[in-house]
């Protein structure tokens, strides 16, 4: 009977370690792939940090240059009505006038087409645009930061609890760094524009 029992408490023992073994190791695999779909989840968000730097690298340079180019427009614009205008004030003549006059309806016949051909001339209006997409590209830079930082807490805390954490180790989980901003961040970036 001693027997018995004692085969019966052997048997008991190995059917126990076997379901603490079946439990710890799908406890393991149930980790490592939690860890790995966060991890992709750090990468998935880093990459669209990189996504939206990259859109303010294109949006940036692009928008400037328009902004010149209308800024240079009005310029032009000014320097000839201004040029017009003491043209005819220093007429001396009714020839002089008549010359001064026929430029300036040369000049009025080109503003036509040029304001057909670009009808928001008004720098001011295209300064104010340019400022809305960089302040828009700002924000989506801020925000795909926020969220990339987020990911790394998430995955971090997962692979540092215990015992998740001898997992990490075994299968490599390694500490992902979070997005710091870099030193004079705080400093706003400076856009100038250089018209001739």
């Amino acid at each position: 009977m001693r027997k018995k029992l004692l085969f019966g408490c052997g048997f008991g023992m190995i059917i126990l370690l076997l379901i603490v073994g079946i439990i710890v190791f799908a406890y393991g695999v149930d980790a490592r792939n939690n860890m790995v779909a966060k991890e992709v989840e750090v990468e998935n968000s880093w990459a669209q940090v990189q996504n939206v730097y990259q859109r303010r690298l294109d949006l940036v340079p692009n928008l400037v240059n328009s902004v010149e180019a209308y800024m240079q427009l009005e310029k032009d614009i000014f320097e000839q009505i201004t040029d017009a205008r003491q043209d005819i004030e220093q007429a001396q003549t009714p020839a002089e006038l008549d010359n001064a006059n026929q430029d300036i309806n040369s000049f009025i016949r080109d503003f036509r087409v040029v304001v057909e051909d670009t009808p928001e001339l008004r720098a001011s209006e295209t300064i104010r645009d340019l400022m809305i997409q960089l302040e828009g590209t700002e924000n989506r830079i801020a925000q795909e930061r926020r969220r990339f930082n987020e990911a790394v807490r998430d995955y971090n805390t997962y692979i540092r609890q215990f015992p998740r954490n001898t997992i990490a180790g075994w299968f490599n989980f390694t500490h992902k760094e979070f997005f710091e901003a870099a030193e004079g961040a705080e400093v706003a970036p400076e856009v100038t524009f250089d018209i001739d």
